[in-house]
């Protein structure tokens, strides 16, 4: 009688250390999934470093840039055709004039993120005139390709 309960005794301890071990390995994962979390936006090429590389390439009329930066899947026009980069290159020409934009300042602010796609509050600051002057937009970048881009806006209408 006495061998019959401690061998179920055993048997309890067996499960009780094995539902342990579960959740030592379950916080362990928890743990490390909340560091990657954290991190994941603050190393390596980041999605806020996009934008201000994206806004820059603007400034500095790098077409090219601007296109590698712009996200392909929404890149069309009215009949769904894919834009080419010299299409891209010549609307961005006729906005822009083909001069260098005068942006003093790029400041990009986190907003939110939803559905894998990061959303920022873009203040250009730039001096025209003698004037300081700044502007406000919202720009949505999305992760393809394993690089970021930049989703919303982008100034295309064939």
């Amino acid at each position: 009688m006495l061998q019959a309960i401690l061998k179920k005794l055993n048997q309890a301890t067996g499960w009780a250390r094995l539902i342990g071990i579960f959740v030592i390995v379950g916080l362990v994962a928890f743990v490390v999934y909340q560091v990657y979390d954290f991190y994941d936006d603050k190393v390596g090429y980041t999605s806020s470093r996009a934008v201000e590389d994206y806004f820059n390439a603007l400034a500095a009329g790098n077409n090219d840039e601007v296109y590698r930066l712009t996200s392909q899947d929404y890149l069309t026009d009215i009949y769904g055709r894919p834009v080419t980069r010299a299409e891209f290159s010549e609307q961005l020409d006729g906005i822009t004039g083909g001069k260098r934009m005068p942006f003093t300042k790029i400041e990009a602010q986190k907003l939110t993120e939803a559905h894998n796609a990061h959303y920022y509050v873009v203040t250009l600051y730039s001096n025209v005139g003698g004037s300081m002057g700044s502007s406000r937009l919202v720009v949505e970048v999305v992760r393809q390709d394993k690089t970021w881009v930049v989703r919303y806006p982008f100034a295309i209408v064939l």
